[in-house]
């Protein structure tokens, strides 16, 4: 699986890191030569999400916007679950 970040100055190393441990997690769902495009931009006080993922099979979108840009990876990562599984 191959991830593209679009994130300017808000990607952190350590924010890299868990991104991509996390995303690893989704291989085990067979997806094939996936790309996941991550995205991430602050409104206001919040920061958003929004992981794109296209495979052969999927194209899937999830979003989330908080104050806490590590709940946004959680939140999304169990949106595309949720539509992969569904």
């Amino acid at each position: 699986m191959t991830n593209n970040y679009h994130c300017g100055e808000l990607l952190s190393p350590a924010l890299q890191a868990m991104l991509e441990k996390k995303l690893a997690k989704l291989e085990k769902y067979e997806l094939g030569d996936a790309v996941v495009d991550v995205y991430m931009s602050k409104e206001g006080k919040d920061f958003a999400m929004k992981l794109a993922l296209q495979s052969d099979k999927h194209n899937l979108i999830a979003k989330s916007v908080s104050a806490d840009m590590y709940k946004n990876i959680d939140e999304c990562l169990a949106k595309l679950v949720a539509q992969i599984t569904k």
